[in-house]
C-alpha cells in the first residue's frame, strides 16, 4: 500500500487490519509524512485496526511529540479505527517517551479507539484481531 525507506504500512482488507512499520529512526518531516500517510490510508480503506512497529523508530524530537499528541492521534481519531496495537523499542528510554505522547493525547481527548502497547509484535497482531 504504501512503502519506503523509512517506512511500510500494508493493509489486509478482508482481515479488516493495517501494519504499519517503521524501518529507521527518523526526521521530524519523516515522522508526520508517515503520520499523514497512515492516516489517509486508514481513511480510505476503512479498516478498523492497526498494529504499529515503531521498534527501529529511535528518538523523537519534543516537536515531533507534540504533534503526535495533538494532531497525529486526533487525525486517526477521524478514522473508521477501534483498536491500534503499538510494538515499541526495546529502549526502556523510548517506551517511556512514545507512552507520553499517548499519555498527553488522552488527556486531550484525542483519542477516540483502544490502544495498547507491546514489546511482542505476535501479541500485537493478536489483541488487534482480537473480537471485541
Amino acid at each position: 500500500m504504501f512503502e519506503s525507506d523509512f517506512y511500510t504500512i500494508e493493509v489486509d482488507v478482508e482481515a479488516n487490519l493495517l501494519r504499519s512499520k517503521w524501518h529507521r529512526p527518523v526526521s521530524e518531516a519523516e515522522m508526520k509524512a508517515g503520520g499523514i500517510k497512515l492516516y489517509q490510508v486508514l481513511r480510505d480503506t476503512r479498516v478498523e485496526r492497526a498494529v504499529a512497529n515503531a521498534q527501529a523508530l529511535g528518538v523523537l524530537t519534543p516537536p515531533a511529540k507534540e504533534w503526535m499528541s495533538t494532531e497525529f492521534y486526533e487525525l486517526l481519531s477521524q478514522t473508521r479505527l477501534k483498536r491500534l496495537a503499538r510494538v515499541l523499542p526495546a529502549s526502556v528510554f523510548h517506551q517511556i517517551a512514545l507512552e507520553s505522547v499517548i499519555t498527553r493525547a488522552e488527556a486531550l481527548g484525542k483519542i477516540r479507539f483502544n490502544v495498547k502497547s507491546f514489546s511482542d509484535p505476535a501479541k500485537a497482531i493478536a489483541w488487534a484481531k482480537a473480537i471485541e
